[in-house]
């Protein structure tokens, strides 16, 4: 298998800087020019999103790539409308025009350098792999939404392809670039590219057969008001605790009246975007996850 078309997306949520910055910083520096097995496209997904500032203008482009919206010709929004111009461009997804997509993402929570996989393909896995050993402390979040729903399901840009991968970084807010979490994007996307430069050259790939990811369980919300409204905040010993272990009695939320919620969960999860604020609009204040293995190939 020879990969020959690479796409690196940004501003797939126009108020998340780092990935805009990150095609101009790859362009200027000239980086991508010590990869000869591959050409390189650097793609800026929402650039009317990315010029207001805002994640979205009317629905959330990275869940507009299911084939059933995508064929949808009565859904008038702008975000539908970009979606079928970047299936066009990239996709379809029963036989895409590039063969890889990286999706830059950034969030709020303190989620450091994470990887994020939908499926069990041997080369995401395997590429996942090959970044977490180059680059310390790098998180692998594992979303099976593929085996419920099939590629043709999932509502992620990145989906249009195959072969895939997104990246979270954090914590950084909303509409700002910073240096060190743009050189940790950097570095990122350049291990990612430097993988399929080993695969397309036959080169082994130094990693084992098996990978540690947190796979994810379920969201949880807020506690809401009898209006519906959300009644507390993420208790200060939450705060910050990304892919740590949240045992049972341990606290969660801080209600407004001072009540102090306890996580009632039996088994031990590891929280994630906790506090993200892109989630606020859902009253969700943080997902679970477990501890797994995968094998990278059967």
């Amino acid at each position: 298998m020879k990969l020959e078309k690479v796409t690196i997306v940004g501003g797939t949520h126009g108020n998340e800087y780092t990935g805009p910055y990150l095609l101009k910083f790859l362009k200027e520096k000239n980086l991508l020019t010590k990869f000869s097995t591959f050409e390189t496209n650097l793609f800026l997904a929402n650039p009317k999103a990315y010029e207001k500032n805002v994640r979205f203008l009317d629905v959330d482009l990275n869940r507009s790539f299911s084939q059933e919206d995508l064929s949808n010709s009565s859904l008038g929004h702008y975000e539908a409308d970009r979606a079928k111009v970047i299936h066009q461009l990239l996709g379809p997804k029963s036989n895409p025009k590039t063969d890889f997509i990286l999706d830059v993402h950034t969030t709020t929570a303190n989620m450091g350098v994470t990887l994020i996989i939908v499926d069990n393909n041997p080369f995401n896995l395997e590429m996942a792999a090959f970044v977490k050993s180059k680059i310390p402390g790098v998180s692998i979040l594992y979303n099976p939404m593929a085996e419920q729903a099939g590629r043709e399901g999932l509502p992620f840009l990145n989906s249009l392809t195959e072969h895939s991968i997104g990246i979270e970084l954090g914590p950084i807010a909303n509409g700002i670039v910073r240096q060190d979490v743009l050189l940790q994007a950097c570095d990122s996307t350049l291990a990612c590219l430097e993988y399929i430069e080993m695969v397309n050259n036959e080169t082994e790939i130094p990693v084992g057969n098996e990978i540690e990811v947190f796979e994810k369980v379920k969201p949880v919300s807020f506690p809401l008001d009898s209006h519906g409204n959300i009644a507390a905040i993420v208790h200060e010993y939450l705060q910050d605790r990304d892919f740590k272990p949240l045992h049972k009695n341990h606290p969660v939320f801080l209600k407004l009246d001072g009540e102090v919620v306890l996580n009632q969960e039996e088994e031990t999860y590891f929280p994630i975007f906790i506090n993200e604020a892109a989630t606020y609009y859902l009253s969700i204040a943080y997902s679970l996850t477990r501890k797994r293995l995968l094998k990278i190939r059967k």
